[in-house]
């Protein structure tokens, strides 16, 4: 048994591909969600689905877009690269509308989306200047201060849905009370879609089926993400909502915070966002970078118009999350294709888009 082939090692493999802005953006947009049951239903889901890509190899050592073209071809693994590039496009424009109402001046609607539009330009205009990543210390200081913040908001209440919006359930979902999203299973739905842009980074973190402390240990980190959003997603206690001291000066230390952190995995997002775009066009990773600012820009103005908030913003990575795994899991499924290796076979993990967590910088 090597170090890697741990419980340990697994659930922190595991643990570090799903956890980090999604901590702090879920709990603002979906929280209180309806019915306790929904991220607990999307956890198990993934854990079944974790085990049918084990059995047939695993993502762990060649990336979940090889492992697509060694077994339905180029085209299916080229669509997964595209979902990979479209999906964290759009993704961005929630991330940065999430930063903007962290800060004071996202207290209102058209506020909000300027000061998200500024914060995509100056992370687009950094990645271009500075086009390095986060060392991998930086990382691990990145996700902990992250997961400290989301510990904070929690024991204040949380942080308060977005300016405009009603909470998830009280508004643009719910005002459909009467059609197919004001029912639960449609309501469920509604959450589900947006919370796997929390589970971003799991598809190539899956461990072959003989290496089975490795994936006991996968199995248990996503058993440990799901209890920490299920604590971070659900209703705020009572105690949690009595008045504390110097709570405005505490809420506003900790939305700059998490505000800063949210641009830092907006930088480096549009950094791997930008070597999908080489990827697929064979075009440099700058016009990558800006055809992925003017796409998330596009989404933010379309938002604007449409009166859209967070939650909304985020079923565009939710959505392209779940055609991913769909068609890794169909994948599975098949057998490898009898191919010569290319030179893209062992890229792919080391290109992780952050949509909750780890850097691809």
């Amino acid at each position: 048994m090597t170090r890697t082939d741990t419980w340990s090692a697994g659930a922190a493999k595991a643990l570090g591909a799903v956890l980090g802005a999604g901590a702090l953006l879920l709990p603002a947009a979906l929280a209180p969600r309806p019915g306790p049951w929904t991220g607990v239903a999307v956890a198990g889901a993934l854990a079944g689905w974790c085990l049918l890509v084990a059995a047939a190899g695993g993502t762990e050592d060649c990336g979940p877009v090889a492992f697509v073209r060694d077994r339905l071809g180029p085209g299916p693994a080229r669509a997964a690269t595209a979902l990979y590039f479209g999906g964290f496009a759009t993704g961005q424009a929630g991330v940065a509308l999430g930063a903007a109402e962290f800060t004071p001046l996202g207290d209102s609607g058209w506020r909000a989306y300027a000061v998200a539009a500024g914060v995509l330009c100056s992370a687009a205009a950094y990645a271009w200047c500075l086009p390095r990543g986060l060392s991998p210390a930086g990382r691990r200081l990145r996700l902990a201060a992250v997961l400290a913040l989301a510990v904070s908001w929690r024991a204040l209440g949380g942080p308060l849905p977005g300016p405009g919006s009603d909470g998830w359930s009280g508004g643009w979902a719910g005002g459909w009370s009467g059609g197919w999203a004001g029912s639960w299973a449609g309501a469920a739905l509604l959450v589900a879609v947006p919370l796997l842009f929390g589970w971003v980074g799991l598809e190539g973190a899956v461990p072959a089926l003989p290496r089975r402390r490795a994936l006991g240990g996968t199995l248990l980190g996503i058993a440990l993400a799901a209890a920490l959003y299920t604590v971070l997603l659900g209703p705020p206690a009572t105690a949690a909502q009595a008045p504390l001291p110097a709570a405005a000066a505490v809420e506003a230390a900790l939305g700059l915070g998490s505000a800063a952190l949210c641009w830092t995995y907006c930088r480096t997002n549009l950094h791997a966002t930008a070597a999908r775009w080489t990827e697929l066009t064979g075009r440099t990773r700058r016009g990558g970078l800006v055809a992925a600012g003017l796409i998330a820009l596009a989404v933010l103005a379309l938002g604007r118009a449409a009166h859209w908030d967070l939650p909304i913003l985020l079923i565009g990575p939710g959505a392209a999350t779940a055609a991913l795994y769909t068609l890794i899991a169909v994948a599975a499924v098949r057998r490898p294709r009898s191919q010569e290796p290319t030179e893209h076979d062992h890229s792919d993990r080391f290109r992780v888009l952050e949509g909750a967590a780890r850097s691809a910088g």
